[in-house]
């Protein structure tokens, strides 16, 4: 009985942070591509090998607001996860 109750915990637990919209990751993923956007508005920065980085960065996150506004929220939170990681790398190599 206890097992049960324990499983149903969880389930609910899991089901309820997959219905909550992801704002904290969108605000993350905002930031981050905000961030780094002033090192590629240079035609010579467009050029570079990093800039690919960039608009990898900028997909994502155009992606994650999509899928938040049809209310995808898994999706959307991996997109801006993504939109982050890349936006990371774009400056890190930069």
């Amino acid at each position: 009985m206890i097992r049960v109750l324990w499983l149903f915990c969880l389930l609910l637990g899991l089901a309820s942070c997959a219905i909550k919209p992801p704002v904290q990751a969108m605000a993350e993923a905002r930031a981050a591509v905000q961030s780094v956007k002033p090192l590629y508005e240079s035609d010579e920065a467009k050029k570079s090998k990093t800039y690919k980085h960039f608009q990898s960065a900028e997909k994502a996150l155009m992606e994650a607001t999509q899928a938040l506004y049809a209310n995808e929220y898994a999706k959307a939170r991996q997109k801006a996860k993504q939109a982050k990681l890349q936006a990371r790398m774009a400056a890190k190599v930069k």
